[in-house]
């Protein structure tokens, strides 16, 4: 890049193109169009600052690499689209994500939040530039290239982000590979929790089929339970068994009130609306979602997709939302009120007289050991929030059903433990993903699943 480029380069993003919200929210269509032709793609890329490009990149990564969870250079990928070598560029994201027309509509781009675009204008739009290329040009030829079969069987428990990262590259290294799927459909968290205006199942089912011409073997209505342990596994021939259940089991406020029947927990309303149509009928109603990550933004979204007057509980402040930028946007946008440093402290749901939360403002104090602030209950706060029906959305951790939590060691928070390179407390089992670090992205969990294949290739290289 020449003087007069660096002089001329943009502050202000190329933005991304959007369905319109008077469109969105009568239907399920998908929200964020990302670009849709190469010149817009061209124009962000000439954006990048293309740090440390000169330097040794193992010395010192540019930092949209170094905190990326998988590490992808996203710098060489824009490289090479203004170079014109799309499948270079290509060969790059598909090092790193085995489904990554679905990863990059739902990452949450740590990478942009170290973006050096972003100290003094608009980070790099690099999700929606790499969503772009993989919509557009991908798979290429390598993706579907393995190695020669090594004779080693790999059973997996689970097909979710961790399950399917981990397949892919074990069957790029010719193992052979069966992914273990309880439920009758296949995608974990992908199908049964991200709505359709995220990740419209067509995407993720076309990557899931190219998976499967890759010769991964999907065996769904079978998971771990007395008649199908790990010891049978082992038994009927895996050398190595990788668990990848996520966190599919909701937490509970416990507060007075919580049994009533306006009472519903997130992950199950999202898991029935996508499964079985079994909702309630929200036409008209009132409905309060307490919490503030992407679960929430989720059900609210689709709430008031059902016709619902929808407003977001949560109990610190806007720069403390878990969910993502774009998703609470999102959600304003399209009419959903986030009412800021509230939290119920009791339903209530008296016939004739009240249905709704009492609730209590709150303030912020100082930072935990989590970095978070702690939230302080004001004195004489309290307040009552009308609602027809409550949603919680407060977090969610295993259901370890069917494990034998006397031989795998699980945490006072039910996930499981694993030393530092991803090992169980039963030899040759190995765990990643949200069933070990708790409710973290779909991008997370596939940097866990990438290296955990990476520990089970070296391991089946040591023992030939």
């Amino acid at each position: 890049m020449n003087d007069t480029q660096k002089a001329i380069r943009s502050k202000t993003k190329v933005k991304s193109n959007l369905l319109p919200v008077e469109e969105r929210i009568n239907n399920f269509q998908e929200v964020n169009l990302g670009y849709l032709n190469l010149d817009e793609v061209i124009e962000e890329c000439k954006r990048c600052y293309q740090c440390f490009s000169k330097s040794d990149p193992n010395e010192r990564p540019p930092p949209c690499m170094k905190y990326c969870p998988t590490h992808c250079n996203s710098r060489d990928i824009i490289k090479n689209v203004l170079e014109g070598k799309i499948n270079e560029a290509l060969n790059i994201i598909y090092k790193h994500y085995p489904f990554p027309r679905c990863v990059e509509r739902v990452c949450p781009g740590y990478c942009q939040l170290h973006c050096t675009a972003g100290k003094k204008g608009d980070p790099i739009q690099i999700p929606i530039i790499k969503r772009y290329l993989v919509d557009h040009y991908g798979p290429n030829d390598e993706f579907f290239k393995s190695e020669p079969l090594k004779l080693k069987k790999v059973a997996v428990i689970g097909s979710g982000p961790l399950g399917l990262t981990t397949a892919y590259f074990l069957k790029k290294a010719g193992i052979e590979v069966t992914i273990f799927e309880k439920m009758a459909i296949v995608g974990g968290m992908l199908y049964l929790e991200i709505p359709e205006f995220r990740l419209p199942r067509t995407v993720l089912n076309e990557e899931i089929e190219n998976l499967k011409k890759l010769g991964i073997e999907i065996i769904t209505n079978k998971g771990i339970d007395e008649k199908h342990s790990l010891e049978e596994l082992f038994l009927s021939g895996y050398n190595m068994v990788v668990i990848g259940i996520g966190t599919h089991k909701p937490n509970w406020m416990q507060l007075p009130g919580e049994d009533s029947q306006i009472i519903l927990q997130a992950i199950e309303f999202l898991k029935d609306f996508h499964l079985t149509k079994n909702f309630p009928d929200f036409d008209d109603k009132k409905v309060l979602v307490v919490g503030g990550g992407s679960t929430a933004t989720d059900a609210a979204r689709v709430a008031k997709r059902l016709g619902a007057d929808v407003s977001i509980l949560y109990r610190r402040e806007k720069e403390q939302m878990p969910a993502g930028k774009t998703e609470i946007a999102d959600s304003e946008d399209e009419g959903i009120i986030i009412k800021y440093l509230t939290t119920p402290i009791e339903f209530v749901c008296i016939e004739e007289e009240f249905q709704g939360a009492v609730c209590k403002r709150m303030e912020l104090g100082e930072p935990d050991s989590s970095g978070k602030p702690i939230v302080i209950p004001l004195e004489d706060s309290e307040f009552r929030e009308e609602a027809d029906f409550i949603i919680e959305a407060i977090g969610q951790r295993p259901d370890l059903t069917g494990f034998d939590t006397n031989k795998i060691k699980v945490s006072d928070k039910s996930t499981i433990i694993v030393n530092e390179e991803f090992y169980t407390s039963v030899p040759n089992v190995l765990a990643g993903g949200d069933c070990v670090s708790g409710s973290k992205s779909v991008v997370e969990a596939v940097a866990h699943g990438k290296i955990i294949a990476d520990q089970i290739i070296s391991y089946f290289s040591d023992h030939k």
